[in-house]
């Protein structure tokens, strides 16, 4: 896949996430329950792995260094965003293995972000095999985040039936497909699997841009019924 056609997905892919951010913190916000702000949190963190991206894209390619460092941000904070927000799912619908461990939720990303660390200090700076190396077990990370999210977001429509609350599910299945295209292209599938990637991404956001945004105030609580995060407790 063409660096240019690379660098146009990841622009649009940090607008619609910071676009995301901006559309969930208010109604986040004003449920009164805190740790709902995991779900902005997460997305603000999504865009700054998908600028830092850009900046991977672009200047890190000039310099060995630069292009350690963006690549390595951008995989670490794609990771920690979706974990905030599958672990912000987790304490909504009380699933204890998650959600109610603060121990574990603490846990999760401090061994991600000692194993990144430690990967970086023992390769070379001159190659990028850091974040090549990187890249494949974060995205099995964020396939499970993801798959975690599926599951989460489908059980609620089970519940509800309604379709309004079930197109949330088919946005996590989109960004499902993101994940498991950008692992085949670690496993050197090809330029389809890139663009699998991509477009598993960018129809995915849209999806959740039009669930967050779509015929609602900013402030309505009908914003986190549309996320699935009304679901009853496990």
């Amino acid at each position: 896949m063409g660096s240019e056609l690379e660098l146009g997905a990841e622009v649009i892919s940090a607008i619609a996430a910071l676009t995301l951010a901006y559309s969930t913190i208010k109604p986040c916000k004003s449920s009164g329950i805190q740790y709902l702000l995991g779900i902005p949190a997460g997305f603000a963190l999504i865009a700054v792995g998908f600028i830092t991206g850009i900046a991977y894209l672009t200047v890190g390619t000039n310099s060995p260094s630069i292009s350690l460092v963006t690549g390595v941000i951008s995989i670490l904070t794609q990771t920690y965003g979706l974990l905030f927000i599958s672990l912000t799912y987790a304490r909504k619908t009380r699933l204890r293995i998650l959600g109610e461990s603060i121990i574990l939720e603490i846990a999760i990303p401090a061994l991600i972000t000692i194993a990144a660390v430690m990967l970086v200090l023992l390769s070379d700076p001159t190659t990028g095999e850091a974040v090549y190396t990187l890249e494949l077990p974060l995205r099995i990370v964020m396939a499970l985040c993801t798959l975690y999210l599926l599951y989460e977001t489908e059980r609620d429509w089970s519940f509800t039936r309604r379709p309004g609350q079930g197109v949330v599910a088919v946005a996590f299945s989109f960004l499902l497909v993101e994940q498991i295209g950008f692992i085949l292209a670690r496993l050197d599938f090809g330029d389809v699997a890139i663009f699998l990637g991509y477009q598993g991404r960018i129809v995915g956001l849209a999806i959740l841009i039009a669930v967050t945004i779509v015929g609602i105030n900013r402030a309505d609580a009908n914003v986190l019924k549309r996320l699935g995060l009304t679901a009853l407790a496990h």
